[in-house]
């Protein structure tokens, strides 16, 4: 059963949202407040009190009050709206990553995606709800985003009420240096506190349907592999906390990964998100037959031995994993090593032999990648 259609099970929208901030936060960690510095504990214990005049005046004081304290010397800092009505989301988290000193906190608010699905199918009839919930996403979701719509948008819309998925707000917060260290719903709205552990990146993002991901090559040289976006917009600066926080599932790749959209799924069950790769094979950066490209923080996990083969020659698209199909992140790196050293004595034999035992198993055999 999707979450979606548990969501509309629910006989309200009190009921679903509750249901809904137990599967959103499940693997979310949980800061300790007991180690937090005063200043953000007072503000959370007046964040958990109920709705009121004066818990409202209390946290907009405090929102106010700590983005005048000078660059770099900010503990603590509490946006002044959720992040749905900020125009330029980046540049403010930006500018809270340069006022707050290192190790200091920044709390922020804001509607999931789904809460604002949610708010659709639990009020109207489903066949209504589809309509207008697909006129939502594509004026407040896919209007904002695209240069050619953006301006009209923002010219249109008296109050900003943009849509963020979660993976892409927990994404961004990572892109503009920070740590996210808790996840949690306080009434309806879901709240994240994130650290300052470094400087903003500084690499231009862009939400085009091909995205280019940085992969470790043949002599460890990065190279960008190209494929078509099947994560939200920022989903892999969250490859650590992932594994962190969802640890992996047979096969290798991360448990219940929230990063993946739904038509994403769809299209790596069919290959179609890894087309684009020949543009690589034809740069000369990959081959058909080799072990998967890897990202820096996920060729970590590997055993040095394995680490230094893999480096040796360069990544293919079709990985000797769809051969041997392993389980565990050790079964891979033996699958890969016996691959490697088959490789190392025999390269057309070893390629030409792979090549149709992976055919056989992906297209006879139907197996597909978790």
């Amino acid at each position: 059963m999707s979450l979606l259609k548990s969501l509309t099970y629910r006989e309200d929208f009190d009921t679903a949202l509750e249901y809904l901030s137990k599967v959103e936060t499940k693997y979310a960690p949980k800061f300790n407040l007991v180690t937090a510095p005063q200043q953000l504990r007072d503000l959370m214990y007046w964040a958990y009190m109920p709705r009121s005049a004066e818990r409202s005046n209390y946290l907009n004081t405090f929102a106010a009050q700590c983005w005048e304290v000078p660059d770099g010397e900010a503990e603590v800092l509490l946006a002044k709206d959720h992040l749905n009505a900020i125009r330029y989301v980046n540049r403010f988290l930006r500018e809270a990553n340069r006022k707050l000193k290192d190790g200091g906190y920044l709390a922020v608010a804001f509607d999931t995606a789904m809460k604002r699905r949610l708010q659709y199918y639990s009020k109207y009839p489903r066949w209504l709800a589809n309509i207008l919930y697909s006129f939502d996403f594509l004026w407040h979701r896919v209007f904002p985003r695209l240069w050619i719509t953006r301006r009209f948008y923002y010219l249109c819309t008296k109050k900003v009420r943009k849509v963020f998925p979660r993976p892409e707000v927990l994404g961004r917060l990572y892109y503009c240096g920070f740590e996210v260290v808790s996840e949690q719903y306080i009434h309806d709205r879901y709240c994240v506190i994130a650290r300052k552990v470094q400087e903003p990146d500084t690499e231009r993002r862009h939400y085009g349907i091909i995205v280019k991901l940085k992969r470790i090559g043949k002599n460890g040289k990065p190279f960008l592999v190209y494929k078509f976006r099947t994560m939200y917009a920022y989903a892999e600066y969250l490859q650590t906390y992932v594994y962190n926080n969802n640890s992996l599932q047979v096969g290798g790749k991360f448990k219940d990964d929230y990063r993946i959209t739904d038509w994403g799924r769809v299209m790596r069950k069919l290959w179609m998100d890894e087309l684009p790769m020949f543009f690589n094979v034809l740069k000369g950066q990959m081959k058909l037959i080799g072990v998967r490209p890897l990202s820096n923080q996920y060729y970590e996990l590997y055993d040095p031995e394995v680490r230094e083969k893999r480096i040796k020659c360069k990544p293919g698209m079709l990985p000797p994993y769809y051969a041997d199909m392993p389980e565990t992140l050790q079964e891979i790196q033996e699958s890969e090593m016996r691959y490697l050293e088959a490789y190392e004595k025999h390269p057309f034999r070893t390629n030409w032999k792979y090549f149709w035992k992976i055919i056989g198993n992906i297209v006879f055999r139907r197996k597909r990648s978790q």
